[in-house]
C-alpha cells in the first residue's frame, strides 16, 4: 500500500509526504539529504515494507513538491528541523498507529534531527553519510574545494541566480535562498550547525537513544570521515556508534555520497533492516 498525502506544520507551511506499508507496524521515517526529494528513497522505503515496516518519506519545504515562494524566510535550514520533521514525527505518532518510531537519516539528517521539538518520541536513529558542515573537518585539495564553495561560490551563485543551482553542490534540486544562506553559515562555523548556540548543543547532548552513524571511505567530498566523527561527538547519549565503511568489503568499485541508496546498491540495506528491527 503507497499514498501521498500533505502535512501542515505548526506554522502553516504544507509539505509532501508518501506512506509506504501498513498502519500499526513499527514505522521508519526517512529523512532526505540537501536538495534531494522523497522520490529518490523510495525504493529503500519498498525494501524497509518488506522487512515488515512502515514508512514514510517527505519532502522538506522548498524541496521537490513541498513548494516554497522565492523569498519566504522561513523557508530555511533550521525550519527542516523544526517544523518539518517536527510535523512528521507528530504525523507518525497520531495518524499512523506506529508501534515504535525510528528514523533513517541522510547526509543533513544528522544536522537537523536534533532540532525536532517531538525527538524523544524516535526510538532510534540510523544516519548514512551524515556530518558536520564545518570545514574545519576537511583535509587536502577538497579542504580547499569547501571553502572556496561556503565563501565564494554559495554567495555568488545565491545572489546572482536567488537560489542555489544543483551543479553547484553535487545535488539533485536548486536550494531557495534562505536555505543556502543558512547552509554556509553551519559551512563556515567551527562548531557548524550549533554555532555558538547553547540552546542547540543542549539539544543535540541530551538525545540518548540507540544511534548508528554509517560514514563511506569513498565519500570524501561530501561527507570525510572526520566531519562523520565530529557530528558524532555533539551527539549526547552513550548508545551510539559509527562505522567506516570501504567499498571494497561489499564487492563495490564505489558508493559515495549518495550510492547508499540506490538500487544498485541494495545489499547494504540489510544492516539497516536487522538494526532497525533490534531497536524497535
Amino acid at each position: 500500500m503507497q499514498y501521498d498525502f500533505l502535512l501542515t506544520c505548526e506554522d502553516g507551511k504544507k509539505i509532501s509526504a508518501t506512506h509506504f506499508g501498513y498502519d500499526g507496524s513499527p514505522l521508519v521515517i526517512v529523512s532526505s539529504a540537501v536538495g534531494t526529494d522523497r522520490g529518490y528513497y523510495s525504493k529503500f522505503a519498498n525494501y524497509l515494507v518488506e522487512q515488515n515496516f512502515q514508512v514514510v518519506t517527505f519532502d522538506y519545504r522548498g524541496i521537490g513538491e513541498s513548494k516554497a515562494k522565492k523569498d519566504d524566510k522561513s523557508t530555511c535550514l533550521s525550519n527542516w528541523g523544526v517544523q518539518d520533521l517536527t510535523a512528521v514525527i507528530n504525523w507518525a505518532k497520531t495518524k499512523a498507529q506506529a508501534e515504535s518510531i525510528l528514523l533513517v537519516g541522510h547526509s543533513i539528517a544528522g544536522q537537523i534531527f536534533p532540532l525536532a521539538k517531538n525527538k524523544e518520541l524516535v526510538n532510534a536513529a540510523y544516519f548514512v553519510a551524515s556530518q558536520t558542515a564545518s570545514s574545519s573537518y576537511w583535509s587536502g585539495t577538497q579542504k580547499l574545494s569547501v571553502k572556496l564553495f561556503w565563501n565564494l561560490m554559495l554567495p555568488t551563485t545565491t545572489t546572482l541566480t536567488g537560489s542555489l543551482p544543483a551543479w553547484t553542490y553535487g545535488g539533485k534540486q536548486p536550494l531557495p535562498k534562505y536555505i543556502a544562506k543558512e547552509w554556509a553559515q553551519w559551512g563556515r562555523h567551527k562548531n557548524g550547525s550549533l554555532q555558538d548556540c547553547q540552546v542547540r548543543a543542549k539539544q543535540f547532548k541530551e538525545i540518548n537513544i540507540p544511534l548508528r552513524f554509517i560514514s563511506i571511505s569513498d565519500d570524501k567530498m561530501l561527507a570525510p570521515k572526520p566531519a562523520v566523527e565530529r557530528l558524532v561527538d555533539q551527539y549526547g547519549g552513550s548508545r551510539k556508534e559509527h562505522q567506516h565503511w570501504y567499498p571494497d568489503e561489499f564487492g563495490k568499485k564505489s558508493i559515495g555520497h549518495f550510492g547508499f541508496f540506490r538500487s544498485v546498491n541494495s545489499e547494504l540495506w540489510e544492516d539497516v533492516g536487522l538494526w532497525l528491527d533490534r531497536h524497535i
